[in-house]
């Protein structure tokens, strides 16, 4: 799919005339008459589009044309990138009107160079000039005015999904008191300042697409939503590789050149995550990379709960937007220890461990994955109306046991995040940049050091004196035992509303089976709100490491929505290992505080 190219003609009678706001840039009343002579100054900006262009800012009328309505905003957030094509200044003498072109302009004709059927004219310029007579009716003589086209680049919706427009706008200066308190009095410079503000917009990311993930759709997804998003920007730069074999993830991600890349994307569902955090956690120089390189996903599998709580979306093409304009900030994760890997390397997980119901209904429905998430809701209904037992013995480190200690954890926890970079000037560039490091942004404030990965507890050691065990009236009839550190696992499944980027401890929930079918049932409906949590049948409680002993020989381990094996697991929190990209800097607000 190639990205959407727009071509308008510009005349007297119709322009694009805009100015700023503190939320973006807002569309001006364009002052349009028509051959029939209506007054139709209400109407807005009509533009012709080429044959390739998207049609969906607003209605269309007539064919191949669409309206913007007048004081359409287009906000901060959606702005991509803009450039000057020229600048315009109008100093006034007596009755006369002179137009002086700068020589910063790229193009010498308004009618922009995409338009393969435009010819250039002499004529072209002149009718810029006539348009902005209207501007300087009633300005006073000595008055010096300027004006400034700018080719703006944004996202904007269609269908379901975004896609990168460029416009071209005739805009106003920016107002006195916007340049009296900032170090940017450039129109564009602040347009880009305002856009990525709090973030690191120039990035060298490497691609890592899983071509079999959603259900083989990921390649498709990546062509026609995520890469026009991604070539619009003049700030990122990327290379794309492709998994060949199971668990190839891992070997690119420890053998990868980090000087070249300060980001990896993730196109695939959470089981590319999981193996790129691995690969990093097997390199020598495993601080310096979680220090260098953020790991992200780009939704394109059948599982993408990195996503939904990182980006609050499971769109492809919304979460490529957060890829650009998401804040980087560290997040727990969670180490593994089991006895036939331990010597090897343990294992990193950065969303969830279960056995029991949970585990069963993801790892045994593998078979009709083709069915999408609803495979899962199909796997735990069977499970939990068999009442099946999963016994165990379980020991924990408690940060809150009860659900009281819980809410008080939470709410004193929720507003603390580690934001790694903050704006120090206001010198941005909207060239492509050979140099990785953005020079506005500052040191990282919370680095990892070699210390930080040291496990604290081996598997091969006693439990230790200060973990509690769970009573075995739990454990011998346990349902479900489901640990995890971020709040959906799947769409529409709120399992741990109240897990936190950085609050150095993982959720755990247990239930079991000797609760009445009549109270399993509403528990099962909740889990799309996440209040099933405060049913008084579920066991709710922050820990920040634990041994599960199965004692059952005919069921499975998760981790991460991978198969592991029945055996002993010990895992324990490592705060604020991995550098990512949150939305506003914080998890997918679940309302867990309103509950």
């Amino acid at each position: 799919m190639t990205s959407p190219t727009m071509s308008f003609t510009y005349s007297k009678h119709n322009r694009i005339r805009a100015s700023l706001t503190t939320d973006g840039i807002r569309i001006k009343s364009q002052f349009q008459s028509y051959d029939n002579g209506g007054d139709n100054e209400n109407i807005g900006c009509i533009a012709c589009f080429s044959s390739q262009s998207s049609r969906s800012l607003s209605s269309l009328v007539p064919e191949d044309n669409f309206v913007i309505p007048n004081g359409t905003l287009i906000p901060f957030g959606r702005i991509i990138s803009a450039k000057y094509l020229n600048k315009q200044k109008v100093s006034l003498s007596g009755n006369s009107k002179s137009i002086h072109k700068s020589q910063t302009h790229e193009h010498t004709s308004l009618l922009d160079s995409q338009d393969p059927n435009h010819t250039s004219s002499a004529n072209d310029d002149s009718l810029y000039e006539d348009s902005l007579y209207d501007d300087i009716e009633n300005l006073e003589e000595g008055t010096t005015f300027n004006k400034s086209l700018i080719e703006l680049t944004f996202v904007h919706p269609r269908g379901k999904n975004i896609v990168p427009t460029k416009l071209t706008l005739l805009m106003d200066p920016l107002p006195t008191e916007t340049t009296s308190v900032t170090n940017t009095p450039d129109l564009v410079s602040y347009i880009i300042e305002k856009s990525y503000q709090n973030v690191h917009k120039e990035k060298s990311i490497l691609i890592i697409i899983n071509p079999h993930g959603g259900a083989g759709k990921a390649l498709t997804l990546f062509n026609e939503l995520v890469k026009p998003i991604l070539d619009s920007s003049p700030f990122i730069n990327y290379e794309v590789v492709h998994t060949k074999y199971y668990q190839h993830a891992i070997d690119i991600a420890r053998d990868m050149d980090i000087t070249k890349f300060d980001t990896v994307a993730c196109c695939s569902g959470d089981g590319i995550p999981n193996e790129v955090i691995n690969g990093f956690y097997q390199r020598t120089d495993r601080s310096t990379v979680f220090n260098k390189v953020c790991v992200t996903q780009l939704p394109c599998g059948s599982g993408n709960a990195m996503s939904v709580s990182c980006h609050w979306t499971m769109n492809p093409s919304y979460s490529t937007l957060c890829l650009l304009k998401s804040v980087e900030s560290r997040i727990d994760l969670m180490c593994c220890q089991q006895p036939s890997y331990v010597d090897e390397s343990p294992r990193l997980s950065f969303l969830s461990q279960t056995m029991g119901v949970i585990a069963e209904s993801d790892i045994n429905t593998e078979f009709i994955r083709w069915m999408g998430p609803v495979r899962f809701d199909i796997g735990v209904a069977f499970n939990i109306f068999q009442s099946k037992k999963y016994p165990c013995d379980l020991y924990v480190k408690y940060a809150a046991k009860t659900k009281k200690q819980l809410n008080i954890h939470y709410k004193q926890n929720k507003s603390k995040g580690q934001l790694l970079f903050t704006p120090t000037n206001s010198q941005v560039s909207i060239n492509k940049s050979k140099d990785n490091n953005n020079s506005a942004f500052v040191q990282e404030k919370f680095p990892i050091k070699d210390t930080d990965l040291d496990i604290k507890y081996s598997i091969k050691d006693p439990i230790p004196s200060d973990w509690e065990k769970i009573d075995s009236e739990v454990t011998d009839n346990l349902s479900i035992f489901y640990t995890g550190k971020m709040p959906y696992i799947a769409k529409d499944v709120k399992f741990f509303p109240a897990a936190l980027p950085a609050d150095g401890t993982i959720d755990m929930i247990l239930t079991d089976t000797r609760t009445p079918l009549h109270k399993i049932t509403p528990i099962l409906l909740s889990l799309d709100k996440g209040t099933h949590v405060l049913e008084p049948e579920v066991i709710h409680s922050k820990i920040t490491a634990y041994k599960l002993i199965p004692k059952i020989k005919n069921t499975v381990i998760s981790v991460d929505g991978e198969h592991f094996p029945l055996e002993p697991l010990q895992v324990e929190i490592i705060p604020g290992l991995l550098k990512t990209l949150l939305r506003n800097g914080s998890y997918i607000d679940t309302e867990f505080d309103a509950m």
